[in-house]
């Protein structure tokens, strides 16, 4: 399937400085390694938003994140929030890092045709120089390299799961979306150089009781962020919005 660029139009509404409602739905959170450090964000890459607080960043409780050494060492990673995102050390490039917001309320959605639900948010970091079988632990919802180039696994409680969209978006905020195969991998190609981020979603018909609250099923997001040191260059960017809240 051909890469296809994010919304042109909400795209203009930035650049124009208009402010926007984005659906909190659409949201994910991705974890992103820089020159000062790791940061976990709220938001949606793509359309160039991060949420922010005061405001939509707030909805998440406290993420718990935690790091994998490529001989499997377990380390708990302390994380400040600030005002846009939530901050740790710079991770080993040979380091995975995994984050988890379980504390997520329970939302109505079914206005988005989703229903009530108890949202679930992950999200992996896997250092350029990490080893893919290297973290014991695993995430609920995940994608994982199966150590062939350019070749993943999206998984559901460590089993393989098939006919699961699973968008790409690049380091430029381009964007592919493609399906994993019965045996649940995908074959993607990542031509530029740079991070990107895998992001799968995964309704479970299982429900329950958070907080006080009844939900008809959970529904899992996840992210995997996955560095490339070769390929074309590409731009990033650079203007950050967040959402209008009430």
């Amino acid at each position: 399937m051909t890469i296809q660029p994010s919304r042109l139009c909400r795209a203009i509404l930035f650049v124009a400085g208009l402010a926007l409602m984005a659906p909190a739905e659409a949201h994910y959170l991705w974890l992103q390694q820089n020159k000062d450090g790791g940061h976990l964000y709220f938001g949606e890459y793509e359309e160039g938003l991060r949420e922010r607080s005061p405001g939509r960043l707030d909805e998440m409780p406290g993420p718990e994140l935690r790091a994998f050494g490529r001989d499997g060492t377990k380390v708990d990673v302390p994380a400040k929030r600030t005002a846009d995102g939530f901050n740790f050390g710079v991770p080993a490039t040979t380091s995975t890092v995994l984050a988890t917001e379980a504390g997520y309320a329970v939302k109505d959605w079914s206005r988005f045709h989703i229903g009530v639900v108890k949202p679930m948010f992950y999200a992996r970091l896997i250092g350029p120089e990490a080893r893919s079988s290297a973290s014991a632990d695993s995430l609920p919802l995940d994608i994982v390299p199966t150590g062939k180039p350019g070749e993943f696994s999206v998984l559901f409680d460590r089993t393989p799961l098939p006919d699961t969209e699973v968008r790409i978006v690049a380091p430029n905020a381009w964007v592919r979306e493609v399906k994993s195969d019965k045996e649940g991998k995908l074959h993607v190609s990542l031509p530029w150089k740079g991070q990107y981020i895998l992001h799968a979603i995964h309704l479970e018909k299982r429900p329950g009781t958070f907080n006080g609250a009844q939900y008809e099923a959970i529904r899992h997001r996840t992210t995997t962020s996955v560095t490339v040191r070769t390929g074309a260059p590409t731009t990033v960017p650079d203007n950050w919005q967040s959402s209008v809240t009430n």
